[in-house]
Order: structure tokens, then C-alpha cells, then sequence
């Protein structure tokens, strides 16, 4: 039943959760995952082209049939990435199909029934649950008894503990942050693995008992509405079974447009007065926009794109644009209280695949510092570095360092902010100013800096973490009202 679900065994896609899931998704869309221009796979280029032009739907009806046959562990956005390719090409292979990344009908139909008969294996269907009010798939085979109902919902369950909850219940988005404390709370036997609060809902992920759970709670206009998928961690083969669920998702669905009916000899009913136009926007105040590392006394280097600011802060501290570079995306700043901590970088580029560690500043939701792995995307005989990394809201000036600890990179500024799947930024491909190009940056502009060796032995990611700690600041920017 599941197992058939799981077609083929590859990463499982993170919902962000920890070490449970991990994070990968075509989730930044085709622009954001295109190959480096120094080496264009025209295979891909071809494919891609191919799949832009197919109408929004059709793109994502493939992504998600794509999932259903253990091809693609991302999020159905309709963007074309490396992970949908290479979705496509797997599936080719298996159908003894020309590898070009181009389904064609023959190939589109045994896709589409391929996934067909994976929903049927766990009668996944979606409904509309009519006391929360949710619309949401629902693996109705891997419940054996019978649904239940609960305050503001609907309960099913398993023997073997499987079970999705949907709920509702009367609130707005004041009431989230209380929720949320209470349900990102550690107990006896249950840790946390992935939390992030966001205005308007939250996602919890946890393990306890032997048991993995996901929770999302929304805020709206009809109250607050959500689910919560808990299953056994002994079944590798539901992780997968988050995604499609959470995909599914709709804690407000749109309701059908009812047309009203005109009798006839009668004059039709007169449209509803249009609405006032909405009040202009109260300027906000500071946003994150981005991370700096402190590279000399006072001073600090980031990607974050401060153009517009009517002002702008490192560590909540008065700072002075110093110099930038347009073509390398790097900006020099000055502000008080910055002490270099020795960063060392790398002389060339990482090689492709090579494992690395990103760490920046994030607002998820309060302003803090986060550590994800990465991994590098470097093809020979290009000058170019994008990382692959699940990386949240703000990615600017975040630092990619090498496991000896060495600075190979910084996330740009001009980088997409990441789309979301089931309220976790996954793992996407983001573009990079590489370490030694900004080593040269500063250099041009009086600032020395350490080409090490690094660390002799690799480091940990928290090793990495808590080396780098100290020369990371937040980069905060007033925008002129």
C-alpha cells in the first residue's frame, strides 16, 4: 500500500524538518535555479524551454504527478529546476524513453496513470471537511477506523498511530504566538525539529514516543483552521506523504461563484457597488536585509541590496555605506563596535558537490542567526558558484563556508526570496559572490584579509556555527515612507 506510494527511493523532500526531512524543492522556480551561464547543459535548456510553455496547470499537475511516482520530492510551483528535470529524466528512463527531458504524450499519459494508481493505492482524495472548513488530500487508506469528529473538525486514525486532524477554532492572528509557544514546546520524550511563526500562521514539526508530527495553523478571516499529520517514525515512506498533504492544503478555500439565475421578461440584478480603493500602506518600520561579517575594525562586508534606504543599521547600530560594487554585489560598511574575527577564505572556488554550511541571519519570524548544510554547484570550467540550501526570508550576506571553515561565498542579494512549502523555505538553488572575489573587493578598498588553510581537521556544522558567530550582524534598513 505505501510502499507502493514510494516508488522510488531518493531524498526525501524537507518540509524542513530537521533531520527528519530533507530539504529540496524546485521551489525558487525557474529563475532561480537556472545553471550557471558559463556552462549551459543544452539538454536542460531545451527541456526547460519545453516546460515553460505549457500552461501553469499543466506544469504543476506534472510536478505533482512527479511526486506520486517517487521522482520529484519538491513542491509543484510550476518552476523548472534541476530537481524536476531530473524527475523527468528518471521517469523516461523506467519508460525506455529518449532522455531528453521532454515528456511527450505517450509519456504524459503513463505518467499521469503511474501517479493515478499510486493516489489509489492510498485513496488519497481531496475534501473539503465541512465542520473546519479546510480543503485538504486525505490518504483515506491508511486510516482504518472510522473518522471522528472533534471541536471544530475531524479526527482520522490508525492502529499503528497514523493520524491527520483537522481542525478549526475561533481567533485571529493575535491569538497565533500563544498557540505557537504551546505547541513549540519541548516535554519528556518530544523534541522539536522545525518551528517558524510567521504574521498570519506557524508550523510546527516534532518527534515524540516513536512518532514523527507536523503541524499547520492559519489565520483568517473564517478563524484559525489547520491540521496535523503524526505518523511512525519506523515508516520512512509517510515522510513523503507530508508533502503531498501539506501541498494540498487550503485552510480557506475560495468558494464557487454562484451565478444567479434571470427569469425571464425580468431586468438581470445590478452589480454590487465597486469597493472603496484601499487606504495607502502605513510605512513600516526596519526589515531585515540581510547579513554582514566583520572584516576589519569597524567595518563589515555584505550582498544585502540597500539601495532605498533611508537609513541603515548593523546590529541595530547607525551605519555608513563605505563602498560597493555593482557587478560583484558587495557593499562595504562602517559602523561602530565591529571587531574582525579572523575569517579566513578560500582561494578558488569549492568543487562541485562539495559539502558546505550556510549561515545568515533570518526573520523566522524575531530577527536570528540559523545554520542550514549546503552544498556547492560549481560544474568544472565555470567561474560561477550557486549553493543548494534550504535558506529562509532574508538570505542576503549569508555566508557559505567550507568544512575547514573558510569563507568560499555569500549569497547575493538579488537572489528571489525563497517560496515557501508547507511554511518551510526547502532547499533551492541560490546564486553567489564566490570568497575570493570578495576577498579581492576588499582588498581594493584597504582591507586585508586571511587566505588560511583553515581548520586541519573538517569541522561540524556547529563547530562552523559557532566560529562564525562572531563576526555575523544583522543588516536592517529604514525605507523612506
Amino acid at each position: 500500500m505505501v510502499s507502493r506510494f514510494n516508488a522510488v527511493t531518493r531524498t526525501i523532500i524537507a518540509v524542513a524538518v530537521a533531520t527528519c526531512l530533507a530539504a529540496a524543492s524546485d521551489a525558487g522556480g525557474a529563475s532561480a535555479q537556472t545553471a550557471p551561464a558559463a556552462k549551459v547543459d543544452p539538454i536542460f535548456e531545451a527541456a526547460r524551454a519545453h516546460f515553460d510553455g505549457l500552461p501553469e496547470s499543466e506544469r504543476k499537475a506534472i510536478q505533482e504527478a512527479l511526486i506520486w511516482t517517487g521522482d520529484f520530492s519538491g513542491a509543484g510551483t510550476g518552476g523548472y529546476g534541476p530537481l524536476t528535470h531530473r524527475g523527468v529524466l528518471a521517469f523516461q528512463k523506467r519508460q525506455n524513453a529518449p532522455a531528453d527531458g521532454i515528456l511527450q504524450a505517450r509519456d504524459r499519459a503513463a505518467l499521469e496513470a503511474a501517479a493515478a494508481r499510486a493516489k489509489q493505492a492510498v485513496a488519497f482524495v481531496r475534501v473539503t471537511e465541512p465542520r473546519s472548513g479546510v480543503r485538504v488530500g486525505v490518504p483515506q487508506r491508511l486510516f482504518d477506523k472510522p473518522p471522528a469528529p472533534v471541536p471544530g473538525g475531524m479526527r482520522y486514525t490508525a492502529t499503528n498511530g497514523t493520524l491527520l486532524e483537522l481542525t478549526s477554532q475561533a481567533g485571529g492572528d493575535a491569538d497565533l504566538p500563544a498557540l505557537f509557544d504551546r505547541y513549540k514546546a519541548d516535554g519528556a520524550g518530544r523534541r522539536v525539529t522545525y518551528k517558524v511563526l510567521r504574521p498570519d500562521w506557524f508550523v510546527v514539526a516534532a518527534e515524540f514516543d516513536g512518532r514523527k508530527t507536523y503541524t499547520r495553523l492559519s489565520a483568517g478571516p473564517g478563524g484559525l483552521r489547520g491540521f496535523t499529520f503524526t505518523y511512525p517514525a519506523s515508516a520512512p515512506d509517510l515522510d513523503r506523504m507530508v508533502i503531498a498533504i501539506a501541498n494540498s492544503f487550503e485552510a480557506f478555500p475560495a468558494p464557487t461563484p454562484a451565478v444567479a439565475a434571470v427569469q425571464p421578461g425580468l431586468p438581470a440584478a445590478k452589480a454590487p457597488p465597486a469597493s472603496p480603493p484601499a487606504a495607502a500602506p502605513v510605512p513600516a518600520g526596519p526589515t531585515l536585509a540581510g547579513t554582514a561579517w566583520a572584516v576589519a575594525l569597524g567595518k563589515a562586508v555584505t550582498t544585502a541590496v540597500l539601495a532605498g534606504c533611508s537609513a541603515v543599521t548593523v546590529d541595530r547600530k547607525p551605519a555608513r555605506i563605505a563602498a560597493n560594487d555593482v557587478a560583484t554585489g558587495l557593499t562595504l560598511l562602517d559602523a561602530s563596535g565591529l571587531r574582525p574575527a579572523g575569517l579566513a577564505f578560500v582561494s578558488a572556488l569549492p568543487g562541485d558537490g562539495a559539502a558546505l554550511v550556510a549561515v545568515g541571519f533570518a526573520a523566522v519570524p524575531e530577527i536570528q542567526l540559523t545554520t542550514a548544510p549546503a552544498e556547492a554547484r560549481a560544474p568544472q570550467g565555470s567561474d560561477a558558484l550557486r549553493v543548494f540550501a534550504p535558506i529562509q526570508k532574508g538570505a542576503a550576506g549569508t555566508a557559505l563556508f567550507d568544512r575547514q571553515g573558510r569563507l568560499a561565498g555569500l549569497v547575493l542579494g538579488s537572489a528571489p526570496e525563497p517560496r515557501l512549502v508547507a511554511g518551510v523555505a526547502p532547499a533551492a538553488s541560490w546564486p553567489t559572490v564566490g570568497g575570493a572575489a570578495v576577498a579581492k573587493f576588499l582588498s581594493g578598498h584597504g582591507v586585508s584579509v586571511p587566505a588560511g588553510a583553515g581548520a586541519p581537521e573538517p569541522m561540524s556544522v556547529g563547530q562552523i556555527a559557532a566560529s562564525a558567530k562572531g563576526a555575523a550582524s544583522s543588516v536592517e534598513c529604514q525605507r523612506a515612507p
